[in-house]
Protein backbone atom coordinates (compact mmCIF):
# COMPACT_ATOMS: atom_id res chain seq x y z
CA UNK A 1 0.00 0.00 0.00
CA UNK A 2 1.04 3.60 -0.59
CA UNK A 3 1.77 5.08 2.87
CA UNK A 4 1.36 8.69 1.63
CA UNK A 5 -1.96 7.88 0.03
CA UNK A 6 -3.29 6.21 3.18
CA UNK A 7 -2.15 9.08 5.41
CA UNK A 8 -3.71 11.65 3.09
CA UNK A 9 -7.01 9.78 2.96
CA UNK A 10 -7.02 9.39 6.74
CA UNK A 11 -6.51 13.14 7.19
CA UNK A 12 -9.40 13.85 4.84
CA UNK A 13 -11.69 11.61 6.86
CA UNK A 14 -10.57 13.01 10.22
CA UNK A 15 -10.91 16.56 8.93
CA UNK A 16 -14.42 15.93 7.60
CA UNK A 17 -15.45 14.39 10.90
CA UNK A 18 -14.05 17.33 12.86
CA UNK A 19 -15.93 19.83 10.70
CA UNK A 20 -19.18 17.90 11.14
CA UNK A 21 -18.74 18.11 14.92
CA UNK A 22 -18.34 21.88 15.02
CA UNK A 23 -21.40 23.75 16.38
CA UNK A 24 -23.72 24.89 13.60
CA UNK A 25 -21.82 22.97 10.92
CA UNK A 26 -23.36 19.52 11.30
CA UNK A 27 -24.63 17.97 8.07
CA UNK A 28 -28.39 18.46 7.71
CA UNK A 29 -30.28 15.31 6.73
CA UNK A 30 -32.28 15.56 3.52
CA UNK A 31 -34.65 13.37 1.54
CA UNK A 32 -33.16 14.66 -1.73
CA UNK A 33 -31.11 12.05 -3.58
CA UNK A 34 -28.10 12.68 -5.82
CA UNK A 35 -30.32 13.10 -8.89
CA UNK A 36 -32.13 16.02 -7.22
CA UNK A 37 -35.29 13.99 -6.57
CA UNK A 38 -36.58 13.64 -3.01
CA UNK A 39 -37.38 10.04 -2.10
CA UNK A 40 -40.02 8.69 0.29
CA UNK A 41 -40.47 4.98 0.97
CA UNK A 42 -43.94 3.44 1.25
CA UNK A 43 -43.61 0.87 4.04
CA UNK A 44 -45.61 -1.47 6.24
CA UNK A 45 -45.01 -3.33 9.50
CA UNK A 46 -47.74 -5.88 9.96
CA UNK A 47 -47.02 -6.96 13.58
CA UNK A 48 -47.78 -3.39 14.73
CA UNK A 49 -50.61 -2.80 12.27
CA UNK A 50 -48.78 0.04 10.56
CA UNK A 51 -48.58 1.33 7.01
CA UNK A 52 -46.55 4.49 6.66
CA UNK A 53 -44.40 6.87 4.62
CA UNK A 54 -40.72 7.12 5.57
CA UNK A 55 -39.73 9.84 6.14
CA UNK A 56 -43.17 11.05 7.14
CA UNK A 57 -42.24 14.73 6.87
CA UNK A 58 -39.89 16.33 4.36
CA UNK A 59 -38.79 19.82 3.35
CA UNK A 60 -38.05 20.59 -0.32
CA UNK A 61 -37.43 23.74 -2.37
CA UNK A 62 -40.05 24.88 -4.86
CA UNK A 63 -39.76 22.96 -8.13
CA UNK A 64 -38.44 19.74 -6.55
CA UNK A 65 -39.70 16.35 -7.69
CA UNK A 66 -40.67 13.74 -5.09
CA UNK A 67 -40.49 10.01 -5.81
CA UNK A 68 -42.42 7.55 -3.66
CA UNK A 69 -41.08 3.98 -3.77
CA UNK A 70 -43.41 1.21 -2.66
CA UNK A 71 -41.94 -1.69 -0.70
CA UNK A 72 -45.29 -3.43 -0.33
CA UNK A 73 -48.63 -3.69 -2.12
CA UNK A 74 -51.77 -1.65 -1.70
CA UNK A 75 -51.04 1.94 -0.62
CA UNK A 76 -51.69 5.16 -2.53
CA UNK A 77 -50.20 8.65 -2.46
CA UNK A 78 -53.16 11.02 -2.52
CA UNK A 79 -53.67 14.73 -1.84
CA UNK A 80 -56.00 15.99 0.85
CA UNK A 81 -58.29 17.66 -1.69
CA UNK A 82 -62.09 17.80 -2.22
CA UNK A 83 -61.69 16.16 -5.65
CA UNK A 84 -60.23 13.05 -3.98
CA UNK A 85 -62.90 11.22 -1.97
CA UNK A 86 -64.34 14.55 -0.73
CA UNK A 87 -61.40 15.23 1.59
CA UNK A 88 -60.81 18.63 3.12
CA UNK A 89 -58.24 20.85 1.42
CA UNK A 90 -54.84 20.47 3.11
CA UNK A 91 -52.58 21.83 0.39
CA UNK A 92 -52.08 25.21 -1.33
CA UNK A 93 -55.24 26.38 -3.06
CA UNK A 94 -53.46 27.07 -6.36
CA UNK A 95 -51.70 23.68 -6.51
CA UNK A 96 -52.95 20.71 -8.53
CA UNK A 97 -54.01 17.62 -6.54
CA UNK A 98 -52.24 14.30 -7.10
CA UNK A 99 -53.30 10.67 -6.73
CA UNK A 100 -51.02 7.74 -7.53
CA UNK A 101 -53.54 4.94 -7.61
CA UNK A 102 -52.58 1.63 -5.99
CA UNK A 103 -48.83 1.13 -5.74
CA UNK A 104 -47.33 -2.36 -5.90
CA UNK A 105 -44.01 -3.75 -4.78
CA UNK A 106 -43.30 -5.21 -8.19
CA UNK A 107 -44.22 -4.13 -11.70
CA UNK A 108 -44.86 -0.83 -13.44
CA UNK A 109 -46.70 0.86 -10.56
CA UNK A 110 -44.00 0.55 -7.91
CA UNK A 111 -43.10 4.26 -7.99
CA UNK A 112 -44.98 7.54 -8.22
CA UNK A 113 -43.46 10.96 -8.92
CA UNK A 114 -44.79 14.50 -8.56
CA UNK A 115 -43.14 17.90 -8.98
CA UNK A 116 -44.15 20.58 -6.46
CA UNK A 117 -44.35 23.99 -8.11
CA UNK A 118 -46.42 25.93 -5.55
CA UNK A 119 -45.04 26.99 -2.17
CA UNK A 120 -46.78 25.84 1.00
CA UNK A 121 -47.76 22.89 3.18
CA UNK A 122 -48.99 19.66 1.56
CA UNK A 123 -50.60 16.89 3.58
CA UNK A 124 -51.27 13.60 1.81
CA UNK A 125 -52.62 10.16 2.68
CA UNK A 126 -53.21 6.61 1.49
CA UNK A 127 -56.78 6.04 0.34
CA UNK A 128 -56.55 2.40 1.44
CA UNK A 129 -54.96 2.84 4.87
CA UNK A 130 -56.09 6.22 6.17
CA UNK A 131 -58.08 4.83 9.17
CA UNK A 132 -54.78 3.59 10.66
CA UNK A 133 -53.06 6.92 10.12
CA UNK A 134 -51.15 6.62 6.85
CA UNK A 135 -50.39 10.29 6.21
CA UNK A 136 -47.39 12.42 5.31
CA UNK A 137 -46.46 16.09 5.13
CA UNK A 138 -44.32 18.01 2.65
CA UNK A 139 -43.20 21.61 3.16
CA UNK A 140 -42.38 23.29 -0.14
CA UNK A 141 -40.36 26.48 0.28
CA UNK A 142 -42.08 27.57 3.48
CA UNK A 143 -45.20 26.49 5.44
CA UNK A 144 -48.55 27.98 4.57
CA UNK A 145 -52.08 27.43 3.31
CA UNK A 146 -54.89 25.09 4.40
CA UNK A 147 -52.39 22.39 5.36
CA UNK A 148 -51.63 24.50 8.43
CA UNK A 149 -55.25 24.50 9.58
CA UNK A 150 -56.39 22.02 12.27
CA UNK A 151 -57.23 18.56 10.85
CA UNK A 152 -60.98 18.10 10.65
CA UNK A 153 -61.91 21.72 9.95
CA UNK A 154 -63.57 20.57 6.73
CA UNK A 155 -66.33 18.79 8.64
CA UNK A 156 -68.22 22.08 8.74
CA UNK A 157 -68.22 21.97 4.93
CA UNK A 158 -69.41 18.36 4.76
CA UNK A 159 -65.98 16.95 3.90
CA UNK A 160 -64.83 13.42 4.70
CA UNK A 161 -63.79 12.69 8.26
CA UNK A 162 -60.15 13.01 9.29
CA UNK A 163 -59.47 9.87 11.32
CA UNK A 164 -58.01 10.23 14.85
CA UNK A 165 -54.88 8.30 13.85
CA UNK A 166 -54.32 10.70 10.95
CA UNK A 167 -54.64 13.71 13.25
CA UNK A 168 -52.15 12.17 15.71
CA UNK A 169 -49.52 11.61 13.03
CA UNK A 170 -49.95 15.10 11.56
CA UNK A 171 -49.62 16.61 15.03
CA UNK A 172 -46.26 14.82 15.33
CA UNK A 173 -45.07 16.48 12.10
CA UNK A 174 -44.94 20.20 12.96
CA UNK A 175 -44.05 22.26 9.93
CA UNK A 176 -41.41 24.35 11.71
CA UNK A 177 -39.56 21.23 12.79
CA UNK A 178 -39.68 19.80 9.28
CA UNK A 179 -38.15 23.01 7.92
CA UNK A 180 -35.45 22.99 10.60
CA UNK A 181 -34.53 19.30 10.32
CA UNK A 182 -35.38 18.77 6.62
CA UNK A 183 -36.88 15.33 7.36
CA UNK A 184 -38.91 13.82 10.19
CA UNK A 185 -39.22 10.03 10.58
CA UNK A 186 -42.51 8.23 10.94
CA UNK A 187 -43.41 8.31 14.68
CA UNK A 188 -43.65 4.52 14.95
CA UNK A 189 -44.77 4.35 18.59
CA UNK A 190 -47.53 6.94 18.33
CA UNK A 191 -50.25 4.85 16.65
CA UNK A 192 -50.13 1.09 17.18
CA UNK A 193 -52.85 -1.50 16.58
CA UNK A 194 -51.91 -4.35 18.90
CA UNK A 195 -54.55 -6.88 17.84
CA UNK A 196 -54.60 -9.03 15.75
CA UNK A 197 -51.20 -8.00 14.49
CA UNK A 198 -49.05 -9.93 16.95
CA UNK A 199 -45.88 -9.18 18.89
CA UNK A 200 -45.33 -5.43 19.25
CA UNK A 201 -41.72 -5.89 20.31
CA UNK A 202 -40.60 -7.21 16.94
Amino acid sequence: MDEKFNRREMLKLVGAGAVACLPGLAVTPSAIAEDGVAEVRVESFYPRGQWFYEPAGIYIPVGTKVRWISNDYGATVSSFHPSIDNHELRMPEKAKPFDSGILARYGRYRTFEWTFEVEGTYDYFSRTFEPIGMVGRIIVGKPGGPGEWPPGYGGREGRAVVFPAQAKILAALPSGEIVAKKTLPYPKDLVVRSFPFGDLNR
